[in-house]
């Protein structure tokens, strides 16, 4: 068990910790970020042939497959002081060899620690989420991805400015000191035993196999239906990502974009991405708090139901039009993302293994992140890809609605 400060969490404390784990976590990828920008750019300088820059920038999600269940596990056993310290810890540790390593295999095993350090940083979030009510468990959700995403922008922001004048080197190691930071902000965190006690339950810490997590997706019928829901929300969201500017190439018209802004499809591509990541910041919170009053089934369902129609305006209507709806349709489908995973966040207390249960959630969500743009890309036509868009996003509707209604019968 946690060996921290607080016995009981009084209303304000909860969000105060989340607040606390949020800003560690944003501090902490903040290097990670960073490399999504300036990576390609930099590759020939350190010796990473352009073809494995992809390999380096998805390796993280890959070791996550394993490193998220003993995460889950890990957390379990020892509380949430000690093992989200050395995931900040080795979060700076990756930033560091960003900055001093070359060759593509000092960056692969950079990749595959951050990809271990971020699966004990999300456990981190999920169990500050618990030391709160759980009606407030969305606006707490939404807050805490809102000063995550918070710290990816100004990392891109700074370090792109630091590339431009000074290079690679300095620009990585800048943003590291910003990452050391994560550490004392999580020597500082305090950790409520209490919640440690009630997550426990009757299964002692370290028991039983490191598997429960995926026995309670497969056997139990609502955490079955959520797990499927991240692993379908992450296939959605990575497909957007991953073919944005494609399909918006082919909606405003690969020579001029917006020619009334004097913008091309490279710079509207760039800052519709952007929008998508200050939506976590703006949107976030605040749809969280609405499904904290509303329901989060009735929230959930309603943000589908937008997000299909947006689909559907988005690739049958062309130019500013279908830039618009494209742009709501990730403005709300970042709601989403703060909806269901306040969701799962509850159900996984229900199960008998909690921790390992948001592993599972988080494996499945990392395998859609991945799953994602290879679907995209083996379809090959702009065509295919928008009815990609609307087959994925009906199926998410389809599970959103088998989940309200096994809320509705429990």
């Amino acid at each position: 068990m946690s060996e921290q400060i607080a016995a009981e969490p009084r209303p304000g404390q909860a969000t105060r910790l989340v607040l606390g784990v949020s800003v560690a976590v944003g501090f902490s990828i903040m290097g990670d970020s960073l490399l999504y920008g300036i990576l390609p750019l930099a590759a020939p300088v350190l010796g990473i042939p352009l073809p494995l820059v992809g390999v380096l920038l998805s390796a993280n999600r890959l070791v996550r497959l394993l490193s998220n269940t003993w995460s889950g596990h890990v957390f379990e056993r020892f509380g949430p002081h000690r093992p989200f310290l050395l995931a900040t810890a080795m979060g700076l540790g990756t930033a560091l060899l960003y900055g001093v390593g070359r060759g593509f295999l000092v960056f692969l095993l950079a990749r595959l620690l951050w990809g271990v350090a971020w699966s004990g940083l999300r456990q981190g979030v999920f169990q500050a989420i618990w030391t709160g009510d759980p009606d407030r468990a969305g606006r707490l959700m939404g807050l805490s991805w809102g000063v995550i995403r918070l710290g990816s922008a100004v990392s891109v922001v700074v370090g792109g400015f630091l590339w431009d004048r000074y290079g690679f080197v300095p620009a990585v190691m800048a943003i590291a000191g910003f990452t050391a930071l994560a550490i004392p902000l999580a020597l500082l965190l305090p950790w409520p035993v209490r919640v440690a006690q009630e997550v426990a339950r009757a299964t002692a810490p370290g028991t039983g196999s490191v598997w429960q997590g995926w026995r309670s997706a497969v056997t139990q019928a609502l955490p079955r239906w959520v797990l499927l829901a991240g692993l379908t929300k992450f296939v959605f969201n990575s497909v957007l990502v991953a073919t944005a500017s494609l399909f918006l190439a082919s909606r405003l018209g690969s020579e001029n974009g917006l020619a009334v802004l004097g913008l091309g499809i490279g710079a509207v591509a760039g800052l519709v991405l952007a929008l998508r990541w200050l939506a976590d910041l703006a949107v976030g919170p605040l749809l969280g708090g609405v499904s904290d009053r509303l329901g989060r089934n009735r929230t959930a369902l309603l943000l589908v139901a937008g997000m299909l129609g947006g689909l559907v305006a988005a690739v049958t209507l062309s130019g500013p039009a279908s830039l618009a709806w494209f742009s709501l349709v990730l403005i709300l489908n970042a709601g989403l993302n703060v909806v269901l995973d306040a969701m799962a966040s509850q159900v996984a207390l229900s199960t008998e293994r909690p921790h390992l249960y948001v592993g599972a959630y988080a494996t499945a969500s990392d395998a859609g992140a991945a799953l994602g743009p290879l679907l995209a890309y083996s379809l090959g036509s702009v065509a295919s890809m928008s009815l990609l868009y609307l087959v994925v996003a009906g199926l998410l509707a389809g599970i959103t609605l088998g989940i309200a209604r096994l809320n509705q019968a429990g």
